[in-house]
């Protein structure tokens, strides 16, 4: 079997109750029902433990390359990473360093605060809820600040998680190929 040399990463983030994973999750679908090899791998959980060292970023890094290195193996060339904060520079860095050859697309999922805060009271149990709507709202205002042209903008708010998959696909360098 021959490796990839390079690979289609989708990043998907966007703040907290946007559809992150529910996106990712429906694109995985849409992709295995046309047949095509993909991994999807949420950054949130390369680095869920405690208590939390000072270096962080370098075990979340090393847990990307880690498990991306098995998906490679065994010929996998797309990729598709979910995370809040998945699309910011700094991140990117250190996500290239451990998928090597990746091509990025960008996609940041937004919604109104209303449409949030009905999503987070959903799944957020007493008072995890007003915490996690408090970090919401920061993701949301340090989003609307970092307004980058690469960044491609899908609006979930009233739509189906089919149609923003469909979207988000449509905007991937190369979903089908």
């Amino acid at each position: 079997m021959q490796l990839p040399s390079s690979v289609d990463v989708l990043v998907i983030s966007g703040p907290a109750g946007v559809g992150k994973s529910s996106t990712a999750f429906e694109v995985s679908d849409q992709l295995r029902a046309a047949n095509v090899a993909h991994a999807v791998i949420d950054t949130d959980e390369l680095d869920r433990f405690y208590p939390v060292p000072e270096d962080l970023s370098a075990i979340t890094e090393r847990n990307l390359a880690a498990i991306w290195e098995g998906y490679r193996e065994r010929g996998c060339g797309r990729l598709i990473l979910v995370g809040v904060y998945a699309d910011v520079p700094t991140e990117l860095e250190w996500t290239a360093r451990a998928v090597p050859g990746a091509q990025f697309t960008l996609v940041r999922l937004v919604a109104g605060r209303e449409a949030l805060e009905h999503r987070i009271a959903r799944r957020e149990a007493g008072s995890g809820a007003a915490a996690q709507l408090a970090r919401t709202t920061r993701q949301v205002a340090d989003m609307e600040a970092d307004q980058r042209p690469e960044v491609h903008i899908v609006d979930t708010d009233g739509h189906s998680v089919e149609d923003a998959a469909r979207w988000v696909l449509a905007l991937w360098r190369a979903p089908t190929g």
